[in-house]
């Protein structure tokens, strides 16, 4: 897993989510710049629809509660809703990127994790949405707090 510069991770907070409230109900649509390697890291009620681009490279992720136990569900489109893209392609790279995500969530809402370090524990679940059987599939990315030990 490459290491993410946390100093290159910007945050922003929307509607009523701050930075330590509250869990359930927190969706993340994480971007970012292909020129700068800057990761961004929305933080609302809300994904945020006006930050995807024709491209549709974000990542979607919501605290979610599976049998009681908090749990980070997400989706990726790997092709489908007008993407015409080359879907081996696409899957890789989300495939091989998808820490370097995670890394971003982790430093952007780090005072969520250290008001709740319980929260380190959550499974990340992330669907790789495909019209193709071949590439359709939800990857377990283990726990969260894994990917705060790989910043820099």
């Amino acid at each position: 897993m490459r290491k993410l510069d946390p100093q290159t991770v910007f945050v922003q907070y929307r509607n009523e989510i701050y930075p330590n409230d509250p869990v359930i109900n927190r969706k993340y649509t994480i971007t970012h710049s292909d020129k700068t390697a800057e990761m961004f890291v929305f933080v609302a009620e809300a994904y945020a629809e006006d930050q995807i681009n024709g491209m549709r490279d974000e990542v979607r992720v919501a605290w979610e509660k599976k049998d009681e136990i908090p749990i980070l569900i997400g989706s990726v489109l790997i092709d489908g809703d007008g993407n015409t893209r080359n879907a081996k392609v696409r899957n890789m790279v989300f495939y091989y990127e998808m820490p370097t995500a995670l890394q971003a969530l982790r430093q952007a809402d780090r005072f969520l994790f250290m008001k709740y370090p319980e929260l380190d524990k959550a499974r990340v679940e992330i669907h790789f949405i495909s019209s193709s059987p071949e590439y359709d599939k939800t990857y377990d990315f283990g726990m969260i707090g894994i990917y705060q030990e790989s910043l820099i």
